[in-house]
């Protein structure tokens, strides 16, 4: 703007001859004064407005075919419709965007108003943006669960016939020769609720034979249907199980297990979860800062005419899992970590209690992932294996013994963990950590003892452990080097003083 406008002249407060407030107070005076939206929002919002048309842009995967059926888009953006003021407008927009992400499908969700048509003050269109994701997906894996790591390979196909279904086919193989074959369908938003229907058939072989002496081999189906925001989920699964010695060197308590069972259990898992991800820092690692709570519930033995002596599998399961970070400075370099798991199994029916348990439905402990200096399924209850032909080479061997696991058991950690100060350690993530671990198993039924005594056992045969380690995230889980110092045992525990390496999964 040149000196002699106007409104040059008329800023220089008084002063005319001044050389620089003059030009400075021209560029004030020309400057708009801010909009504050918000303020005008809360003027208008109120004010009447309907959507009289949304303008739809579909663009399939790469520039491909659009496959969504526009039957399932017009069922999702409906309520927008029904919007009477702006302020309702923005809310059903708002949440017609979740519903489409809910899907699954859609790579990129965008909506925009207009207020159009003009000669109507009262009404808008909209425009809607949506691209699709790919429908056919190829992955590879690997992950580590109950000390054996896994590789899995699958392949799915995503909104195939247009209704944001999914099918998907597993296969995975373990460094035990544990396997499993799974094919899988599911629906997101079934029927319009926020629910997911699935239905997942299954044939699985675990491989026991190094902690417990036996072989699983399990096939069943498995239906479910849970929230859409994932706090609630409810299974019904019924399978065959087959529990089998290849080795014949199982022990008593071992052998008594085997045989063929029939499950049919309801399952009911509840998650409630204030973790932040973004918080960054050690805590990510953890799933964020915050705190998260798990409760599973399952019913085993609703098949019709099931009993005992069927060998249909009569128990109530209740899990437990909580978590809870803290980071102790804004940055996360420092985070103090507590959590608690706890189970118990019961059986039910005539009898009960004086009857084993399945040990395939057991708990057991030791281990990065539950405690610390044990090595896996290294603490609880164990029976001396038969012994197997004897060779010059380990006639002087002490017996081994088989795992068995326990019906009621608890675990509970805590641990500072803190990053470390070279640069290129914090790019990996790798941090260190001190602990304190401790947990304990036992068995209730056919043990002839009273489950009160069994109860008061858990509390006085504790096991401990503290420690110092290095932690990396890795996509098989947490890789953990620590050096272990148990502070308590009991005889027959498998321990793993001083340097422990292992894997432990993610909490919750």
């Amino acid at each position: 703007m040149s000196d002699d406008a106007p409104g040059g002249r008329e800023s220089g407060g008084g002063q005319p001859g001044g050389p620089a407030q003059p030009e400075a107070s021209t560029s004030s005076a020309a400057a708009p004064a801010p909009v504050d939206y918000e303020a005008l929002y809360d003027q208008i919002k109120d004010k009447p407005c309907r959507v009289v048309q949304i303008n739809q842009r579909l663009d399939g995967f790469s520039g491909g075919k659009f496959r969504t059926r526009a039957a399932l888009l017009e069922r999702e953006l409906e309520p927008i419709y029904k919007a009477e003021t702006l302020a309702d407008v923005h809310h059903e927009l708002d949440a017609a965007g979740r519903r489409l992400k809910q899907l699954g499908v859609f790579s990129d969700v965008n909506f925009l108003a207009h207020e159009e048509p003009l000669d109507d003050p009262s009404a808008c269109t909209v425009d809607l943006q949506l691209e699709e994701l790919n429908w056919f997906k190829l992955r590879a894996a690997t992950y580590v669960q109950g000390g054996e790591s896994t590789f899995e390979l699958g392949a799915g196909m995503a909104n195939a016939s247009g209704n944001a279904e999914r099918f998907d086919a597993n296969l995975e193989y373990g460094t035990e020769n544990s396997h499993t074959a799974s094919v899988s369908y599911s629906q997101p938003r079934l029927a319009g609720l926020p629910l997911v229907l699935e239905l997942r058939g299954s044939q699985l072989f675990r491989n026991n034979q190094k902690a417990s002496s036996f072989t699983e081999q399990l096939r069943g189906v498995v239906l479910g249907l849970k929230s859409m925001s994932g706090v609630h989920g409810l299974e019904y699964e019924i399978g065959w199980r087959r529990l089998l010695d290849p080795s014949r060197t199982a022990s008593k308590a071992v052998v008594a297990q085997m045989g063929d069972y029939l499950k049919s259990s309801l399952r009911y898992t509840a998650t409630i979860d204030h973790r932040e991800p973004g918080a960054g820092g050690s805590a990510a690692t953890l799933g964020g800062a915050g705190w998260a709570v798990r409760s599973t519930s399952e019913v085993a033995g609703l098949a019709p005419g099931s009993g005992a002596a069927s060998g249909t599998l009569r128990f109530v399961r209740q899990q437990l899992d909580a978590v809870a970070n803290v980071p102790m400075d804004d940055t996360g370099a420092v985070v103090f970590s507590l959590g608690l798991t706890a189970g118990l199994l019961f059986p039910w029916g005539d009898d009960a209690l004086l009857r084993p348990t399945c040990i395939a439905d057991r708990f057991f402990l030791g281990g990065a992932s539950s405690l610390r200096g044990f090595k896996f399924k290294g603490a609880g209850p164990t029976d001396v294996r038969r012994p197997a032909p004897r060779t010059g080479s380990d006639e002087q061997q002490q017996p081994r013994r088989d795992a068995l696991g326990g019906d009621a058991y608890t675990s509970i950690f805590a641990s500072l963990m803190f990053q470390l100060p070279h640069p290129a350690l914090q790019l990996l993530k790798v941090h260190g950590h001190a602990f304190v671990n401790g947990g304990n198993v036992v068995q209730l039924a056919g043990t002839g003892r009273s489950p009160g005594a069994m109860l008061s056992e858990l509390g006085s045969t504790f096991r401990w452990s503290c420690g110092l380690g290095l932690v990396i995230p890795t996509p098989m889980g947490r890789f953990e080097a620590n050096y272990c110092v148990v502070m308590a045992a009991q005889e027959h525990d498998r321990v793993r003083r001083g340097l422990q390496l292992g894997f432990a999964a993610s909490s919750l």
